[in-house]
């Protein structure tokens, strides 16, 4: 298990993830806990006790059993005499009966509880009466015998509000934390790099912390945030292990879902691995959503689209960005009609990629788009939510970029900011040709507005 997986336990994340949601249980369970308590009628408790003999009937002194004993006191036979006595039946006479024995004693503690004094006082009196009875019977020696007669308070026993209190809470977070967990389990969500590993079968290379405020353009003051410089030059190091000095390669970043983070992935490794002096170009492989160009503040068109449709020359396309040896090829025209020449897409790659670092900021990875790439890239990097992404998506996005001969290097998990996190969920603009009328070519300086969200 990677480093990063070991910095992020799961469980710890399933609770505070899902915090508010054990605090409303546990308030609803103490809230019921002390409503039944208060709203529970007041009871009165009556005890008496009765000591239990051995048996010397038989010339010895044999102990007796108090377990036995208890039982024979909750019996049918004595609760029959018992209800006669009270004048009712079995199951009411019994149901405020408690019979007890106290540690290393030979003494049966009865306690019956009823509405009023006098119904206790019977109810005690009626069940010591019937086993001492009943244990006496043709009995020439005494085998029990009441040495505590049936007394009953003044007031009628109390709930023990801060017991109940506490109970309530502590099976609250109980069921709260029970709760989560098993809903967490229901949804399918991703928990931390320990359960990316696991579902995905890849490495965690690193985490990339949440960036709550980005300002845009990129600039090589503001590009890589404290937090995130660290992570991105241990990921400029693992790609240059793999890499030949003096050559160049090509990285696919995608993810198995939007909104993982993956423009904001790209952009930076691009930024990192050209602060280290190697040539870099970063392109815009997301045609549906493009946002590379946002990024650098660079215009869409020409860019990507244009060098395979031969629209636009590949010199022109690729535009230089205010990082040193860094350059973006945006996503460029957008396209109605899908790919392009597979061995065209191919050659522009081979050809960046001789001798430059090629970063490409892709689709989603169960698209047709994404399979087109990873199938023509030297490398490919995935890129997860580990806090909102599923584990079905995950397992998804490995056996698609597997089955198309994806080099699948390993994972970056990112716990993306909700708004802020520099995954561009903000409306952009983007300059859509309009259709032209049939049988006519469209006017390169008419364009109406799409907007997009990623």
């Amino acid at each position: 298990m990677s480093r990063f997986a070991q910095r992020m336990p799961g469980s710890r994340g399933i609770v505070l993830s899902y915090l508010w949601v054990i605090v409303a249980v546990t308030l609803l369970t103490v809230v019921a806990a002390g409503a039944t308590a208060l709203t529970r009628p007041a009871e009165y408790r009556a005890t008496a006790q009765v000591v239990v003999h051995a048996d010397t009937s038989q010339n010895s002194a044999a102990i007796p059993d108090m377990g036995t004993e208890r039982e024979v006191a909750n019996s049918g036979i004595v609760a029959a005499t018992a209800a006669k006595t009270l004048a009712t039946d079995v199951t009411t006479a019994t149901k405020g009966l408690s019979v007890t024995v106290p540690v290393d004693a030979k003494v049966l503690v009865f306690k019956y509880s009823a509405p009023t004094q006098v119904e206790a006082l019977r109810g005690a009196t009626a069940f010591t009466r019937a086993y001492v009875d009943y244990r006496n019977l043709r009995r020439s020696t005494r085998l029990a015998e009441v040495i505590s007669p049936a007394t009953v308070p003044d007031k009628p026993q109390q709930a023990n509000l801060a017991l109940v209190i506490g109970v309530g809470l502590v099976l609250g977070l109980m069921l709260g934390i029970g709760f989560v967990f098993v809903w967490d389990r229901v949804r399918g969500r991703l928990r931390g790099a320990a359960d990316v590993e696991r579902q995905t079968g890849l490495g965690v290379l690193a985490h990339v912390p949440a960036v709550r405020e980005q300002q845009l353009p990129l600039t090589p003051a503001n590009a890589l945030p404290s937090p995130s410089r660290e992570v991105f030059g241990y990921l400029v190091a693992h790609f240059s292990t793999l890499t030949t000095r003096g050559k160049g390669a090509s990285v696919l970043v995608t993810s198995p879902s939007a909104g993982a983070g993956r423009t904001t992935v790209a952009a930076r490794l691009a930024i990192a691995m050209a602060a280290t002096g190697r040539d870099v170009v970063l392109i815009g492989g997301d045609l549906g959503l493009p946002d590379v160009h946002t990024l650098f503040g660079l215009p869409l068109i020409p860019g990507l689209t244009d060098v395979l449709a031969d629209s636009a020359k590949q010199e022109r396309a690729v535009q230089a960005t205010a990082f040193v040896d860094l350059r973006v090829l945006p996503s460029g025209t957008p396209r109605t009609s899908g790919w392009f020449n597979a061995e065209d897409l191919e050659l522009l790659i081979q050809g960046l990629s001789k001798r430059a670092f090629v970063v490409i900021d892709g689709p989603v990875a169960g698209s047709a788009d994404a399979a087109l790439l990873a199938g023509r890239t030297d490398h490919v990097l995935l890129v997860v939510d580990a806090q909102r992404g599923t584990r079905s998506a995950a397992a998804e996005a490995v056996a698609a970029l597997s089955g198309v001969g994806g080099n699948l290097v390993g994972c970056v998990t990112t716990a993306p900011h909700p708004r802020k996190f520099l995954r561009l969920r903000r409306t952009t603009a983007v300059r859509v040709p309009p259709r032209p009328a049939e049988g006519l070519a469209p006017d390169a300086d008419q364009v109406e507005t799409e907007h997009v969200s990623k």
